[in-house]
């Protein structure tokens, strides 16, 4: 069975997933990436170090994201929001975002000795080179396939 997946759902799986899609457009050129986010309250937070991306959202700052939650070809979950970038200027509202997204990475990690890459490290400051950003959606979809035969 297909369906739509109501409001609350598309919350949670925006708070359960830590891996999405995020795409842009500028210059007559599209492009998509894996990120490691952080959800809360309508907004994705996420970091990145300077790149294709970044010069891209700055350019264009209308972007789409996506994250899915794929059980196997007939039992899945996927949002799709639409948002603006906006880069953290701020240091401490930057630094927030970055504990924010330490603390929902490290515990998924297979070596939480090492160091993580850009600026996600056991530092008590980040990066002068990393770019800490947030998505603030501004529309939300989701859809579902369930598989509910017994067999």
């Amino acid at each position: 069975m297909l369906g739509i997946l109501k409001e609350e759902d598309i919350e949670k799986l925006l708070k359960e997933q830590y891996i999405g899609r995020l795409a842009c457009y500028a210059h007559g050129i599209s492009y998509i990436v894996p990120i490691n986010y952080v959800y809360s309250s309508g907004t994705v937070y996420a970091h990145s170090a300077p790149g294709q991306k970044i010069r891209m959202m700055k350019s264009n700052p209308q972007v789409c994201f996506q994250t899915d939650q794929i059980r196997d070809t007939f039992n899945w979950k996927s949002v799709v929001c639409w948002g603006k970038f906006e880069e953290i200027i701020d240091a401490a509202e930057k630094q927030r975002a970055l504990q924010g997204i330490i603390h929902r990475m490290m515990p998924l990690t297979n070596t939480p000795s090492e160091q993580p890459s850009h600026g996600t490290g056991k530092k008590d400051t980040y990066d002068e080179d990393i770019i800490v950003f947030k998505i603030i959606f501004h529309l939300k979809t989701g859809r579902f396939e369930i598989n509910d035969s017994v067999e």
